[in-house]
C-alpha cells in the first residue's frame, strides 16, 4: 500500500511536469536561477525566530519557499533550484544523504506541499530545477 502510495505521488510529479513541458539546456540559460536550501531557507511558520542548532534540521519547508516566491521574483529571478527533496538519514538536512528515494523529506512537508510550491511556480513563469 505505501509503495502505491508513492507510485501514484510520483506519476503526480511526473505529469504536473510533463503539462508544463521539459525545457532544453538553451531555455534554462535564459533563467536566472536562485538557489535554495531548503531547510535554511524559510520556515513553514513566518514567525517562528526560534534559535536553530546548524547540525540539525531547522525548519525550513516547500511552504516556506512558497510563500517567498515574492521575494525571490523581486530579486529578479524566474527559476529556483532546490535541495534533493527525498527522504534522508538523520541529520541530513542538505538533502544529500538519501535515505528512501521513494518519499518525500518530511521535514519539509508532504508530497502535496511539493506539488503545490511547483503548481504556483508554474502559474507565475518560474521554473523549478531539484538538485539530485
Amino acid at each position: 500500500r505505501r509503495y502505491m502510495k508513492r507510485t501514484i505521488i510520483f506519476f503526480l510529479l511526473f505529469a504536473i511536469i510533463a503539462v508544463q513541458g521539459f525545457h532544453t539546456k538553451e531555455e534554462w540559460k535564459s533563467r536566472s536561477i536562485y538557489q535554495v536550501l531548503t531547510d535554511r531557507f524559510a520556515r513553514t511558520d513566518p514567525n517562528d525566530k526560534s534559535a536553530c542548532d546548524l547540525r540539525k534540521y531547522c525548519g525550513g519547508s516547500f511552504k516556506g519557499i512558497q510563500r517567498q516566491l515574492d521575494y525571490i521574483q523581486g530579486m529578479g529571478f524566474d527559476a529556483i533550484w532546490v535541495s534533493p527533496i527525498v527522504e534522508n538519514t538523520q541529520g541530513g538536512y542538505h538533502g544529500y544523504w538519501a535515505k528512501d528515494f521513494n518519499a518525500i523529506n518530511p521535514h519539509w512537508g508532504t508530497e502535496q506541499d511539493f506539488i503545490d510550491l511547483v503548481t504556483e511556480m508554474h502559474s507565475r513563469d518560474m521554473w523549478i530545477m531539484v538538485d539530485v
